[in-house]
């Protein structure tokens, strides 16, 4: 037997029932009534059954129509859940990019590298993990990220470390501050300033502490935060100043910070794309990376 029926039909006749009226129905579905009248007529004559008992106050099923009722909501449901399966299907072959970056990267550099690369790949899931850089080395190694931006890892045997850029740490201060015009500060001349300074956890926090171990008279660390765009906040508040990376130079310039060398000792770490030892980037993950590090190599 040929079947010969429309979806539209089925979602008519449900519509009916489900508002025991055609007008409202037809509003449902942003059709007009007589077009509405049309699908029914059509399924009543495929069926060669009358669906509704029609009077001028009211439309309720027939006897037929409830039976059909039935069937008609298992078939719509199950058609639903085929797209539904499909469209998640679809979704899962999409290419996915994961990855993983120090927090300064994240907020000072992802935002316009990303942008330039859903322009060129508009498809590609990407997922970002910003975190501490021991976090950032676990995402990579765990194979959790396809690649990294890190300034650790060049010591570990499953990592291959490519360096990008070596930023030097400077001083943040409010542009009012006593230093703001100085072209380079000692780290001696820091004595007696309230200083905002990343967590102890942080690996930032071992090379500033490495280098004050070195100065007799120590600034007084006054605020501790974990991230260094948090810190950037508090300078900009006036509580104090703090000892950061020179990528966030644009972050400083929006909130009236200044950016000061620090000399005696120079400390600076090394940004470097990250990978497991020996892999090969898909090539969305490669298309990434390569914007990436075009953008650090220019800072």
């Amino acid at each position: 037997m040929q079947i010969n029926l429309e979806i539209g039909e089925l979602q008519a006749f449900i519509a009916v029932a489900e508002q025991s009226s055609f007008k409202a129905a037809a509003d449902g579905l942003f059709i007009s009534q007589p077009a509405l009248s049309r699908r029914i007529e059509k399924l009543e004559s495929s069926l060669k059954v009358r669906l509704f008992e029609r009077t001028t106050r009211r439309v309720s099923l027939t006897d037929a129509g409830r039976q059909f009722l039935v069937h008609a909501e298992a078939v719509i449901n199950q058609l639903q859940q085929a797209v539904e399966g499909m469209s998640r299907s679809s979704e899962q072959r999409k290419e996915h990019v994961t990855v993983a970056c120090v927090a300064s990267v994240a907020n000072q550099l992802l935002p316009d590298v990303l942008k330039d690369f859903a322009q060129r790949h508009p498809e590609v899931f990407v997922r970002v993990i910003d975190e501490s850089a021991p976090e950032v080395l676990e995402c990579v190694v765990s194979g959790t990220a396809d690649f990294g931006i890190n300034f650790i890892g060049g010591q570990e045997a499953d990592i291959d470390f490519r360096t990008i850029n070596t930023e030097r740490y400077v001083l943040i201060v409010r542009n009012d501050h006593p230093l703001a015009d100085r072209p380079a500060v000692t780290w001696s001349a820091l004595a007696g300033e309230r200083l905002v300074s990343v967590s102890q956890s942080s690996t930032n926090r071992m090379l500033i502490d490495h280098a004050l171990s070195r100065v007799e008279i120590r600034p007084n660390i006054q605020y501790e935060i974990n991230h260094t765009i948090g810190a950037i906040g508090l300078v900009a508040a006036g509580l104090g100043v703090a000892i950061l990376p020179g990528l966030l130079n644009d972050q400083r310039a929006k909130r009236g910070l200044v950016s000061i060398p620090l000399t005696e000792p120079v400390i600076t770490r090394t940004l470097g794309l990250i990978t497991r030892k020996g892999s090969r980037l898909h090539p969305a993950a490669q298309a990434l990376a390569d914007l990436l590090e075009a953008a650090l190599s220019v800072r």
